[in-house]
């Protein structure tokens, strides 16, 4: 099907930008309005989009279904996902175009968002966390007719707030969601207050699970689908932060840190931070130093 649908740049408009550009913003009336309120259905490729409807309503076409929408609501259209549109008259608010990679760097630190992030969905923004999300879409609007200091870090902010804020609206949208995400959040939340409390020890996987009070697989499979890592994967994920926190801004020697850490063999720590991260403490610690001129 996506071969057959257009593959568009900001609706048609072939406009060659390069280097800082990667985001673009209009009112919804003002594009569709050239289109008798009605967009052919289409797909962007290296782009994403988000429509912030205000006032009015419409129907959006997807590859295989026609669902209608009404403001208050917003509209996450990912990359080639193929989507048209209806709109009434009275329609207004504002259609967000950036390129794929804004997103894709958003939704890649929580599953959560990605899986949010995965496909076109219309979000209604009631809540007090729908409305969060639609001012950040209007501050980017604003943001981006000023030439205030700081103009695109501001832009990148604005960007990943809404886009987590519409996630998180989605969630809250969904009761069942809710509350099987929120149980699983807080179990995580838990394992990686034990995590930091623990990690030098070296304790099993079965220390963790006996305190949470569920057995070792179960918080595997939570970890997993929460993280993408294993338990173990966590407590080493910790203990190699902290090494090469310690590598770079302390001035003690490897074995001492590795003591630090709770390895009682300093060869080990050698080779199991070498495994994690492809080079010795010692190479590492050299490497960071000179890029960061300490």
């Amino acid at each position: 099907m996506a071969n057959q649908v257009p593959n568009y740049r900001l609706y048609r408009e072939e406009r060659g930008e390069t280097g800082d550009f990667w985001l673009h913003c209009e009112t919804i009336p003002e594009r569709t309005s050239l289109h008798n309120f009605e967009i052919a259905l289409h797909r962007h490729d290296t782009l994403f989009q988000i429509f912030l409807l205000t006032a009015g309503s419409g129907e959006v076409t997807g590859s295989d279904e026609v669902a209608s929408i009404e403001a208050p609501c917003a509209l996450l259209v990912p990359p080639d996902a193929a989507h048209g549109f209806s709109f009434a008259r009275d329609v207004d608010g504002l259609v967000i175009t950036a390129l794929a990679d804004k997103l894709k760097a958003v939704a890649a630190g929580d599953r959560r968002v990605a899986e949010f992030a995965a496909r076109m969905r219309a979000i209604q923004l009631a809540s007090d966390t729908g409305e969060a999300a639609a001012q950040a879409l209007k501050a980017i609007e604003t943001e981006l007719a000023s030439p205030a200091a700081g103009r695109l870090a501001m832009l990148e902010a604005l960007m990943a707030q809404a886009i987590v804020g519409l996630a998180r609206a989605a969630i809250a949208n969904d009761p069942q969601a809710s509350q099987a995400s929120g149980a699983r959040a807080q179990r995580i939340d838990d394992l990686m207050a034990l995590v930091g409390a623990h990690y030098r020890q070296h304790r099993p996987v079965t220390f963790y699970a006996e305190r949470l009070g569920i057995t070792p697989t179960h918080l595997n499979r939570i970890a997993r689908s929460e993280t993408g890592l294993s338990v173990q994967g966590l407590l080493t994920q910790r203990l190699i932060e902290a090494a090469q926190r310690d590598l770079v801004f302390s001035p003690s020697p490897v074995n001492k840190i590795a003591y630090s850490l709770g390895f009682a063999d300093p060869a080990y720590f050698n080779r199991f931070f070498r495994r994690a991260v492809g080079t010795t403490p010692g190479a590492f610690r050299a490497a960071e130093l000179r890029r960061l001129a300490l």
